[in-house]
């Protein structure tokens, strides 16, 4: 074989090479992202315009396809992920109890006073202590958040302590000690399962943000909503990815997730929460139900009766080895903007 031959040779293999890995790197990246809410749901837009955050800032190299019905019960979304069965997925801390200690001491009440003032604090609170390597193994954490002020929206009129007695109140997995150390009964079910259970009279009552009235259409099963200025209870979601999906991503694309998730995809999220808080706030109104505001003195006895909630994350940090105290001071600092 020649000498010139083979300097042809070689300089075709490296070109060839080189046209290869340009079509490798410019091959588009579709993330297969989960969903669980129903479509009137504000989730539903909510999850799309997120999703198109992530691919304006991948430049057009990034797309996010999200599922029209749901692959799993709300429990197990965060398992979709680390399973590697979708790429993302958003998923509700509270449905899988013992696994977000610190993630969850979002729940505490009277923590904010909207979503997106919420969302943005507790993204920086939760990045700022580094309890993402703790708590989310074999999933990568790509926007935290939470809802809106929580409130009790019931069948009869409850303003006070006494009304709430014995009263049946649907609760997620966090608000089960509150509905208790409230006198009332706990009737734990997941969010979309409201609805029925509030029409069959399995309930009398439920806790959700405002955006729920619409989302779950609930403003005719209902007639009175209390508000509970700071929230009664806060939710703390996530959007999160398989950590095997993350890792076998190229490095630019894993900078363009970042981007767009963070504190920019929980101000996002929570802006849209807030938007969906007021539509469903005005669902009640136009059913003609009533909306009332807890007194001052009766949030002090609410506050009172229900201090165990705050008094527990203290412990469950404490039994971590941190300092609950000041870990629940700046949270409630960094949340309440």
């Amino acid at each position: 074989m020649s000498i010139l031959f083979r300097f042809f040779l070689v300089g075709a293999i490296f070109v060839g090479f080189q046209t290869s890995s340009k079509i490798v790197s410019s091959q588009e990246i579709v993330l297969k992202f989960a969903n669980w809410l129903p479509p009137v749901h504000h989730w539903t837009k909510t999850a799309r315009d997120f999703a198109d955050s992530i691919e304006k800032a991948g430049a057009g190299k990034i797309k996010v396809a999200i599922d029209k019905g749901p692959l799993a019960k709300p429990p197990g979304q965060f398992d979709l992920a680390v399973n590697g069965v979708r790429d993302m997925i958003m998923h509700v801390a509270a449905y899988t109890p013992g696994r977000f200690v610190f993630y969850r001491m979002a729940e505490v009440p009277f923590a904010t006073k909207n979503a997106e003032t919420g969302s943005v604090g507790f993204a920086k609170w939760y990045a700022k202590h580094g309890f993402e390597k703790e708590e989310f193994k074999g999933a990568k954490l790509i926007a935290p958040f939470v809802h809106g002020p929580g409130l009790l929206h019931s069948k009869k009129e409850i303003k006070t302590l006494e009304d709430l007695k014995g009263v049946k109140i649907r609760v997620g997995g966090g608000g089960v000690l509150i509905a208790k150390s409230l006198g009332a009964v706990p009737v734990a079910m997941s969010a979309p399962k409201a609805h029925e259970s509030l029409q069959r009279g399995t309930t009398d009552a439920a806790f959700f943000p405002y955006e729920a009235v619409h989302g779950f259409k609930l403003a005719k099963l209902v007639k009175y909503h209390l508000e509970i200025p700071g929230g009664l209870y806060t939710t703390p979601f996530m959007v999160a990815m398989s950590g095997k999906r993350w890792n076998s991503l190229p490095a630019d694309a894993k900078r363009a997730i970042d981007k767009a998730g963070g504190t920019a995809g929980a101000k996002l999220i929570g802006a849209r929460w807030d938007a969906a808080d007021a539509v469903g706030k005005s669902a009640g109104v136009k059913a003609g139900n009533k909306i009332n505001v807890i007194s001052a003195a009766d949030k002090a006895k609410w506050g009172k009766a229900i201090q165990i909630i705050n008094d527990n994350w203290v412990k469950k940090a404490n039994s971590k080895g941190k300092d609950g105290k000041a870990l629940l001071a700046d949270l409630r600092k960094m949340m309440g903007g």
